[in-house]
């Protein structure tokens, strides 16, 4: 049967695995899907641990699947079978629900609480609030990957460190962006390949009242002109290693290059990817098997 366009449906895609093979689940369905993913220690089967992630129906969505099903195989070979993966058929609207059910105010550093705008949040008096719509880009700010980089620009502002301008690679959400700029600095250029990503960071900018200076474009990162004292790039292993040669000559001198999207056992890997660019690690932090490197 043949849906109508006007009813897309979204397919929910849980992986139940041993916590070590569920990070790498995680890492694979988030590169697979481009969109956020639900990490949970508890599941319907006792002593795994679940990811949620969601495959949107389409042309491409009978691939993803098959892709999905080998590297599941694979992971059974590694968990002597107990993986399990289950799809599930969503009409478009339980989607947009299904966002709102699980985003909740949630304090994601000492100093920074991320809220929905269809639900206010009650910040401590030191507290900042940045509202997040997260639409259909990735990033609302809870995932390990991101959290890291949040802690970094939180850090420099806490030193009053912010520079001028920072450029922000693989924007999703605008969240990195945005904090940035809600913390204190001046002027934030963010891309992705995404033209739903860049909807979605200038419409995140608009709801905490900073459009006027973010920047939001589908430019290719070879394209981006001028050098920046900031730069962050929450991408995967992959893409950090691809995109190096083109993120290290951006980076002005004295300045830092915050990556993360990379599991810790990829650390090495990425970090000689930059090191042939001229560029070391000046400090890495870890969170629940991913890492993040500040690069300068």
């Amino acid at each position: 049967m043949t849906l109508p366009e006007q009813t897309p449906l979204w397919i929910e895609v849980i992986i139940a695995a041993p916590p070590a093979q569920a990070e790498a689940a995680a890492d694979f369905l988030l590169a697979l899907s481009g969109r956020g993913v639900e990490e949970s220690d508890e599941s319907d089967w006792p002593g795994l641990a679940q990811v949620k992630g969601f495959l949107q129906g389409g042309a491409e969505m009978v691939a993803q699947r098959a892709a999905l099903e080998g590297f599941v195989a694979g992971l059974r070979a590694l968990a002597g079978g107990q993986v399990q993966l289950v799809f599930r058929d969503l009409p478009d609207q339980d989607w947009g629900q299904n966002w709102k059910k699980h985003f909740k105010p949630r304090a994601l550093t000492s100093g920074l609480v991320v809220a929905p705008p269809w639900e206010p949040a009650a910040p401590e008096p030191s507290q900042k609030v940045i509202i997040i719509d997260p639409g259909q880009a990735f990033g609302t700010g809870q995932h390990e990957s991101t959290l890291l980089c949040l802690r970094r620009i939180e850090k420099l502002a806490s030193r009053d460190l912010l520079p001028e301008a920072m450029l922000d690679v693989g924007t999703g959400t605008g969240i990195l962006a945005l904090t940035y700029l809600l913390l204190g600095g001046g002027r934030a250029v963010a891309i992705d390949i995404d033209p739903l990503a860049v909807e979605a960071a200038e419409h995140n900018a608009r709801l905490n009242g900073l459009a006027e200076w973010l920047e939001a474009s589908v430019t290719p990162l070879a394209e981006v002109r001028g050098e920046f004292s900031l730069i962050t790039a929450n991408l995967t292993a992959v893409d950090l290693k691809e995109t190096a040669p083109l993120l290290a000559p951006r980076l002005r001198a004295g300045g830092e290059l915050i990556v993360s999207g990379l599991l810790a056992m990829q650390v090495e890997e990425v970090r000689q990817a930059f090191a042939a660019q001229g560029l070391s690690v000046l400090e890495q932090d870890t969170l629940a098997g991913w890492a993040s490197l500040v690069l300068g």
